[in-house]
C-alpha cells in the first residue's frame, strides 16, 4: 500500500499556519546548505571561507583558522507564502542548529578536532486537499502532514599536510526519523481513513577538504563527500473507520546518497572578505520519497557570493565599530524536477556580528528568496530564514617551550 501525495491537482489547497516548504514532502525533504548564521549570512558562502571563531561544517580544513576552543550553537526561524493556482496561504516553522565545537590543539604545526550533531534536512509540511464531488453529501477532505529530517553526527579533524596547505576530515553518522500522516475526512464513514508512516534513517558519509592559503590574501578551497546507501526501516500504519481492519506493513529499503563536490575561493582586504562558492550534489540514482509519477531526482548545483566586513578589534573602538555586517546571495538548483519544471531557488542575505564580550560573539542573518513555480499542480514559495547563532570560545592548549 501507498498513498500519493500532490499539492493542488484538481482539488483545493488549504494550508495550515504551522508548516514549512511543500517540497520537503520528497526525498530526504529540505536539504541545508548552510550551519550557523555566520555563513548564512554571506548566502552560505563557505568552502573558501577563513574565520578564526566560526565552526565551519561545509569545508572541516578550515578548522585550523580557528585559534582557540569554540562551541556554537543557535536557531532557525523560517517564514513561507506559498501561492498556488487556487491562492495564496503563510506557514512558519522552525528547528534548532544543533551543537558543534572545533579544539584548536596546535597551532603551529596545524592540528585541530571537531565534533557536533547539526540538522542534515528539515521535513515540515501541512496543507489539506478538498476533493471536489457531484454528490454534496459525500464530499471528502485529505490532510497531509510530515515532520522530522536528517541530523548528522559527526566527527573529524584538520592537519597542516604542507606549509600553507591544510586538508580536513570529517565522518558523519546519518540518522533520523520522518513521519508522513494522510488524513481523509469524509461525510460517508466508510471513506475515512488515516496512514501514518514512519521512516527510521541510518547511514554512513564522509567529507574531504583542502584549504591553500599560499597566495597571499587568497584562499582556496575544495571539497569531496559520499557516503553509503541510507538504509530506511519503514513502518506503515494504515487505519480505516469503516469494516476494514487496521493493516502494520514493515519493510526495509536503501535510499542513495550523493555524490558532492565544491570550489571556493575567499579574498581578504583589510577587514573586508570576498567570498564565492560552486558546489554540485549528484542525486540521479535516488529513488525515495518519489509520490509523483512525474518526479525525478536530478544534479543540484549551487553557486552563491557573498562579502563579509569584520568589526574593529580595537580596545578604544565603539560598540557601532565592533560590530560586523556581511551581504550574500545565490542560485540553487535543486534536486527535484517535475516532468520539464525544474525547482530552483534565488536569494539574498543580510547579517550582523555583535561581539557581546571578548570571547563571545552572536550572529544575527536574515534570507530571503524564492523557490519553484505554481505551474503543473505546483506552488511557488517567497520565504525568509531568520538565524541566530552563539559562539563561545576558551583557550584550552597552550603551546609548550622547551629548553
Amino acid at each position: 500500500m501507498a498513498f500519493c501525495c500532490g499539492f493542488a491537482d484538481r482539488s483545493l489547497l488549504l494550508a495550515q499556519a504551522a508548516g514549512g516548504s511543500n517540497y520537503s514532502a520528497f526525498g530526504f525533504g529540505d536539504i541545508l546548505e548552510s550551519y550557523g548564521a555566520t555563513f548564512d549570512a554571506v548566502g552560505g558562502t563557505a568552502i573558501g571561507a577563513t574565520s578564526p571563531f566560526a565552526v565551519n561544517l561545509a569545508n572541516p580544513a578550515a578548522w585550523n583558522a580557528v585559534r582557540s576552543t569554540r562551541f556554537q550553537t543557535g536557531f532557525t526561524f523560517r517564514q513561507f507564502l506559498n501561492t498556488d493556482a487556487q491562492g495564496t496561504t503563510a506557514q512558519n516553522g522552525g528547528y534548532l542548529q544543533g551543537f558543534s565545537a572545533v579544539f584548536s590543539i596546535d597551532t603551529t604545526r596545524g592540528i585541530s578536532a571537531g565534533f557536533g550533531i547539526v540538522p542534515k534536512s528539515n521535513v515540515q509540511y501541512a496543507y489539506r486537499v478538498l476533493q471536489n464531488a457531484d454528490d454534496p453529501n459525500r464530499s471528502t477532505s485529505t490532510f497531509f502532514r510530515g515532520t522530522g529530517g536528517m541530523t548528522a553526527l559527526y566527527l573529524g579533524g584538520a592537519f597542516q599536510i604542507l606549509p600553507k596547505l591544510h586538508l580536513g576530515v570529517m565522518a558523519e553518522y546519518n540518522f533520523g526519523n520522518l513521519e508522513a500522516n494522510v488524513q481523509t475526512d469524509a461525510t460517508s464513514s466508510l471513506a475515512q481513513s488515516r496512514t501514518i508512516i514512519i521512516d527510521a534513517l541510518s547511514g554512513g558519509y564522509g567529507k574531504l577538504g583542502l584549504q591553500y592559503v599560499g597566495i597571499p590574501n587568497l584562499t582556496i578551497g575544495l571539497t569531496a563527500a559520499a557516503g553509503v546507501p541510507m538504509l530506511v526501516n519503514r513502518s506503515a500504519n494504515y487505519k480505516f473507520s469503516g469494516a476494514l481492519r487496521d493493516t502494520t506493513v514493515n519493510e526495509q529499503l536503501e535510499a542513495a546518497m550523493p555524490v558532492e563536490f565544491g570550489l571556493g575561493l575567499g579574498y581578504t582586504i583589510n577587514r573586508v572578505t570576498l567570498l564565492a562558492d560552486v558546489c554540485t550534489k549528484d542525486f540521479s540514482a535516488l529513488n525515495y520519497r518519489v509520490r509523483r509519477d512525474d518526479l525525478v531526482f536530478r544534479r543540484s548545483n549551487r553557486v552563491s557570493a557573498g562579502v563579509s566586513i569584520a568589526g574593529s578589534t580595537d580596545y578604544t573602538a565603539s560598540f557601532l565599530e565592533t560590530l560586523g555586517y556581511s551581504f550574500g546571495a545565490g542560485y540553487h538548483q535543486q534536486y527535484l524536477q517535475f516532468g520539464d519544471v525544474g525547482i530552483n531557488e534565488l536569494y539574498g542575505s543580510f547579517g550582523v556580528q555583535l561581539p557581546v564580550a571578548r570571547r563571545v560573539i552572536f550572529d544575527l542573518a536574515v534570507t530571503g528568496g524564492t523557490r519553484g513555480t505554481n505551474t503543473r499542480g505546483l506552488s511557488q514559495e517567497l520565504f525568509a530564514r531568520f538565524s541566530f547563532s552563539v559562539n563561545v570560545g576558551e583557550i584550552w592548549f597552550q603551546p609548550l617551550f622547551r629548553e
